[in-house]
Parts: C-alpha cells; structure tokens; sequence
C-alpha cells in the first residue's frame, strides 16, 4: 500500500478548502445580485404605479377645469379659458405631473368618413360632405387631386359597414393580399394611430396629417369649432369649405377672430374673407363655437419613471366630463 505524505495530504485539503470557499463565494455574489435586482424591480414597478395613479389625478384636475369652464362659457369653448393653458407642470411629492387639453372639436375627425350616401354624381357614387372635406384637406396640403381622390376612397372603405369597393377604394381582398394579409375593419377607429393601416397611407403622409387629424371614439361627425382652430391649422379651416378659399384667407380669417372666440357663430359666416363663399346649409351646419369632446396628454414623473397617458373627454350632464378612453405610453 503507497501512503502520501502529509504535506501532499495538506495540499489537498487546502485545494478542496479553497474550491469550497470559492463556491460559497459565487453563490453569495449570485444571491446578492439577484436580491438587488428584485429590489430594483420592485421599486421601479412602485414608481411606474405612482407616476400612473399622479395621471390619473391629472385627469380629474382636467374634468373640474372642463367643467367650471363650460359652466360658465354660455355655450362657447374658446382659447382664452382655463383648459387652454399650456406647460401647466404641478409638483408633487418625488415628481411632478404635467397636462394639455385640447378641443376635439379642432382637429378632422377621421370617423366622419363612414358615413355613407346613396346619392349619384356622374355615374358614381357621390361623395359624402365630410369625405370631401376631407379630399379638399388633402389637396389643400400640397396632394393631387388623383391621389387626395385615392386615399379618401380607401379611408372610407376601411371604415364604413360595407364590404363593397369603392372606385379607387380598397376592401378585404386588397389587404388579403398583402404580404402581411389582414382585413379591412369595417368600423369606427378609437386612435388615430390606426390610419397606417389604411391602404396608400405612408409615414410621410401620416406625419403630414398629424397637425390636422384626430378621431373621436363612437362618433362619425364632423364638426369644428371655429373658436379653437390654430392658426397653423389653416388649412384645415379652408377644406372644411372645400377650399373656396386660400389657406393665406383662412389664417386671416382665425388672426381677426376675438381674443375670446366668435360669440355666435353668425359672426363666423360675416367674417370679411367669408364674404365669397357658397353656403349650403349642409356645410354651414358644420362650423360650431362649443364642442363636447377634449383630449388630454397627461404625464408624470416619479423619480426616474415616466408615465405617459392620453385621455378623451366628452361632456355629459350638467357639463360632467366623462373618460370615453384611455391610451397609455403617448402614442402618435
């Protein structure tokens, strides 16, 4: 029997006694590692549900202002009241929250399109009113009349109820075809996000109609308050007469409007640059001086965590502001 000596018996156990140690040594750090990443997480899950909760009371503070402004407005919503301030930041414990309201009433609601008509022009189906103030916005931004033409068609066919193709529409077989295949949805839009689905509708254009454009979930009209239009949106003022006059007459048109808006939308219709337009009373019932819906984009900050909240507002009684919908992480 060959026997070690005790020195190399030694060394061995010191090898082992290291291995051990060593061993200990990476389960410890592993652990440690572990119980900071769990207590990272669970600080930021805490922060994001703060900053989330601090949205939401902005979104109450946004419906006692709509409120007390619309009782005591008279019937108008215009640019001088209070939920028309803007870089409104409240401070808060740890963070701060900050708001903007905007009138829904301002902006091309793009559910507006779904509305169909029977009537005929040449052999086609004619176009209704809000489709082609729509086509005119288009033009008015710098399209051709073919293209403004095509992507009208297609926004109203994604939309509308029916399955039936328009001239230079497009319905489920298009989008079947695709690389990506899916289907037209045949009903309202709740995010104006959802207009790069539509067929024709690229990055370019979508940013393009961005300044102009929004959608009012559950509702297919088309009304503009002529007391909440910004000067940038000229545009949109002219195609909503389907461009009877410039975009240059439309700015003067919201230049000359009073500091706290038309009083009655008569004073609108009389403005000097209105002079040389064609009324038809489909048109005129379009232009408003109030409006029920407001969007807010709300946003807070807890530390480090930032959450982003956008939320629609309609008017219900007694001027009670309730929330139709909300989208989180501030989406375009």
């Amino acid at each position: 029997m060959i026997r070690q000596s005790p020195a190399k018996q030694r060394g061995v156990a010191l090898i082992v006694v290291l291995l051990i140690v060593a061993m200990v040594v990476i389960i410890a750090t592993n652990i440690t590692s572990r119980n900071q990443l769990s207590m990272r997480r669970t600080l930021n899950l805490a922060q994001y549900d703060q900053a989330y909760w601090y949205a939401i009371s902005a979104e109450e503070l946004a419906k006692k202002i709509l409120k007390q402004d619309l009782d005591d407005s008279e019937g108008r919503v215009h640019k001088q009241q209070y939920w028309a301030m803007s870089d409104v930041v409240f401070p808060a414990e740890y963070g701060e929250i900050a708001g903007k309201i905007s009138d829904m009433r301002s902006c091309f609601n793009l559910n507006a399109l779904s509305v169909t008509t029977k009537d005929v022009e040449n052999g086609q189906p004619k176009l209704p009113l809000a489709a082609k103030q729509y086509k005119a916005l288009l033009v008015s931004l710098g399209m051709d009349d073919f293209t403004a033409d095509h992507l009208t068609q297609t926004l109203k066919d994604y939309i509308d109820e029916d399955t039936v193709a328009s001239p230079y529409g497009a319905e489920d077989a298009e989008y079947e075809a695709r690389h990506v295949p899916y289907r037209a949805a045949n009903t309202l839009m709740n995010h104006r996000s959802e207009l790069r689905a539509v067929m024709g509708y690229t990055q370019d254009i979508y940013l393009k109609l961005l300044p102009y454009i929004c959608v009012i979930p559950g509702s297919d009209r088309q009304l503009l308050n002529v007391n909440t239009i910004d000067v940038e949106q000229a545009a949109l003022l002219a195609a909503m007469v389907d461009n009877q006059i410039s975009v240059g007459e439309a700015e003067s048109v919201i230049n000359q409007r009073p500091g706290d808006g038309f009083a009655k939308i008569d004073d609108f219709y009389e403005s000097s640059s209105m002079g040389s337009i064609k009324w038809e009373d489909a048109m005129k019932s379009t232009f408003v001086i109030d409006s029920q819906y407001f969007l807010l984009a709300s946003g807070a900050k807890v530390d480090n965590a930032i959450f982003r909240m956008e939320s629609v507002l309609k008017k219900g009684s007694g001027n009670k502001m309730d929330v139709l919908t909300r989208q989180f992480g501030g989406q375009k």
